[in-house]
């Protein structure tokens, strides 16, 4: 990844004005509703942005803690321009590090992106339509 590209994590409790003025332009681009028909925000939903050396936000993705122990990962989107730096790899990376002690990691997404998650030891459990879906469960604790 560039070394200009920031990650920034930001709580529930972390969403100002601002962050909605950077986020917000994306919900409403149509490419990017074509690559994440399901985006949305949840009042629980951490949001992790990847800022270049000017402070844009070039991508982004989410996580969706459950109160079942399961965290699910969601919204991964680096903007075409920033493609191919490392950018996702560095989100998923980072994502799976805060969730890491969570009962079920789960993931839905495109099949084209598996193999960023399948390298980190998700597994593909289901399909849900075009979607794959995929998981890695800690094992019990006797």
């Amino acid at each position: 990844m560039s070394k200009s590209i920031a990650i920034e994590v930001v709580a529930p409790a972390g969403r100002t004005r601002d962050f909605y003025a950077d986020i917000g332009p994306f919900f409403m681009d149509g490419a990017v509703r074509r690559e994440l028909p399901y985006l949305k925000d949840l009042p629980s939903k951490v949001w992790l942005l990847a800022r270049d050396e000017a402070g844009r936000v070039v991508g982004f993705a989410g996580i969706i803690p459950h109160r079942n122990g399961v965290s699910e990962l969601c919204s991964l989107f680096v903007i075409p321009e920033f493609r191919s730096r490392g950018i996702a790899e560095a989100l998923v990376e980072k994502r799976l590090d805060m969730v890491s002690l969570a009962r079920v990691i789960r993931v839905v997404c495109a099949p084209a992106s598996a193999g960023l998650y399948a390298d980190k030891g998700l597994k593909q459990v289901a399909k849900r339509g075009s979607y794959v879906v995929l998981e890695r469960k800690l094992p019990k604790v006797a």
